[in-house]
């Protein structure tokens, strides 16, 4: 017998990033389509900021924002991107204290 780790489920869409409630999704007021998904964290002492923005049909940009610069950036599917921002959101970077704590 042997210990299985259950699978970690990656999210693929906005909506499944959105089931995390570190995430903010902002909506259009009319039709409800996603305009952001935003999500803060810490990447070497710094607070940062995980962002997703549609640019046009099928494509998707990802960005990490630090001291108000974009430090990283790419585009791909809604799929890539979030599967990407989860492994960012994940990977070593974590939720930024939130004041007094800590």
């Amino acid at each position: 017998m042997h210990d299985e780790q259950p699978a970690e489920v990656v999210p693929r869409s906005v909506a499944e990033l959105a089931e995390d409630p570190a995430w903010t999704v902002t909506r259009t007021g009319t039709t409800g389509q996603w305009l952001t998904a935003e999500r803060g964290v810490e990447r070497g002492g710094h607070r940062c900021l995980i962002a997703l923005t549609p640019i046009r049909p099928g494509v998707v940009a990802l960005m990490l924002w630090s001291g108000g610069e974009v430090v990283e950036h790419l585009r791909g599917t809604e799929a890539e991107v979030c599967a990407t921002a989860h492994r960012w959101a994940t990977a070593g970077l974590r939720p930024p204290s939130s004041p007094g704590s800590g």
